[in-house]
């Protein structure tokens, strides 16, 4: 005669519940994040045109004085036809802390009374933030701004 182990049976089967409530619970895996270096030059090319805005020159310039973090992967200048021979720049980052260095330079000029003129307008859009020349009309630095929003719409 076979001896019965009923307490056996029990964890078994209890085993046998819990690996397959782990199994169905944890299945679902966290969703890729996309690269932090969303936006390129060409896009915010691309955005500008469709917006209509005069731009000129737009130049790669790795160069930048004043103290500023070299924080960034990519910098173009460029002439704004409103404020020629002035402009803008566009600074690309490949991740929230180079950006964050930036935004933190931004603010100490602001502090300064003597440089906050530089940097009234500045927006950052993902991993790109734009800089333009004070001597632009708020309307036009609007427009600027409303085209580099308009990148993944």
């Amino acid at each position: 005669m076979r001896k019965r182990y009923p307490l056996m049976n029990v964890l078994a089967m209890a085993g046998l519940a819990m690996l397959l409530l782990l199994t169905g619970c944890g299945g679902q895996a966290e969703p890729t994040q996309p690269p932090f270096g969303r936006w390129s030059i060409a896009n915010v090319r691309d955005a500008f045109a469709a917006a209509g805005l005069p731009v000129q020159s737009l130049i790669r310039d790795m160069s930048v004085g004043r103290d500023a973090p070299l924080s960034f992967s990519d910098r173009y200048t460029f002439v704004i036809d409103q404020i020629a021979p002035d402009g803008g720049q566009l600074l690309f980052f490949n991740s929230a802390s180079g950006l964050e260095s930036w935004t933190a330079y931004i603010e100490r000029l602001r502090s300064d009374s003597e440089l906050r003129r530089s940097v009234v307008y500045v927006f950052v859009k993902d991993n790109v933030l734009m800089q333009l020349n004070a001597d632009l009309v708020p309307a036009d630095a609007r427009a600027f701004e409303n085209a580099l929003n308009s990148l993944g719409s």
